[in-house]
């Protein structure tokens, strides 16, 4: 009896060592790896919101060289970009007249004072940006030959939707954004007194006497539209929001292990960062950047603070 009853207890303590061991291994399995996250700190800082419209180069001063007569081109040297000065001889003209009378001449050579082609002159100084003609074409009186910019006049005109009309206006400080990415500093210097009656958009001047553009460059104009100087602030990776944009949150680091979900109100925003209201969030306080994304509350996390 005694050697059944040994037997019954060693299969009975080998029976609770296995279950032991099993709830072990459940144990170790059921215990999740922590999710690796990126982090940053809340910080306070000096944050801008623009608003941004769109302009084009003019130039403000252009003159148009007219012909003065009805004739043909005799002489032009003139090319698109060439300077020319207020006065001087812009191209000459024959007339049929003109020509009629070169055989009287050899009649009576009084009449060669006739026959000279006509000068037509310059009337501005500046840098030929169109030109309607070359030697031998036919012009009639009033043509326009040929049109000269000032390139001091350049300008960009700027349409503004009349709605934001309180935030745009003569020494309103700026910035001119170029295609190839150079930016440029500078300032409101004039408007136009008419609204475009389609765009309801009235067009601002920023005058640009010093800088080299092309004219008709379409450019973007940025100015100043809200800006906090001690905003609360962090990074827009950091941001999280529902399908309808009606809730944001974060995800905050606490104990340096444990993710909690924490409610905020977005306000001002910039290219980087964005303004955020929150009764829980501090200066200092670490919230994750990458990483987040459909993640959990008080979901366990390893991080590298960025």
């Amino acid at each position: 009896m005694n050697k059944h009853y040994f037997k019954y207890i060693a299969v009975l303590l080998l029976v609770t060592n296995f279950s032991a061991c099993k709830k072990n291994d459940k144990t170790i399995s059921d215990k999740k790896a922590p999710i690796s996250v990126n982090v940053v700190a809340v910080q306070q800082n000096d944050i801008k919101e623009f608003l941004t419209f769109n302009g084009v180069t003019q130039y403000q001063k252009k003159e148009n060289i007219r012909s003065n007569v009805t004739g043909y081109i005799s002489w032009m040297k003139y090319k698109i970009g060439d300077n020319i000065h207020n006065g001087q001889t812009f191209a000459s003209v024959r007339t049929k007249e003109q020509d009629a009378l070169k055989e009287a001449v050899k009649i009576d050579s009084s009449l060669g004072k006739f026959i000279s082609p006509i000068t037509i002159r310059s009337n501005a100084t500046g840098i030929i940006n169109t030109l309607n003609i070359t030697t031998n074409d036919y012009v009639a009186e009033g043509d326009i030959l040929a049109t000269v910019v000032q390139p001091k006049s350049l300008t960009v005109q700027v349409n503004v939707p009349y709605e934001y009309e309180d935030f745009v206006d003569i020494g309103t400080n700026c910035e001119i954004l170029l295609q190839n990415e150079e930016t440029i500093t500078a300032k409101i210097t004039g408007k136009l007194p008419t609204i475009d009656p389609l765009a309801q958009s009235q067009i601002f001047l920023i005058a640009l006497p010093d800088i080299d553009l092309p004219e008709n460059l379409n450019v973007q104009v940025k100015t100043i539209y809200r800006e906090d100087t001690t905003a609360i602030t962090i990074p827009k990776t950091a941001l999280q929001t529902n399908e309808l944009l009606t809730d944001y949150w974060v995800m905050k680091i606490f104990n340096d292990s444990l993710a909690i979900k924490q409610k905020v109100v977005p306000q001002l925003k910039n290219d980087s960062l964005v303004q955020i209201q929150s009764n829980t969030l501090k200066i200092g306080d670490l919230v994750i950047t990458k990483g987040a994304y459909q993640m959990q509350d008080s979901t366990i996390v390893s991080f590298k603070k960025q």
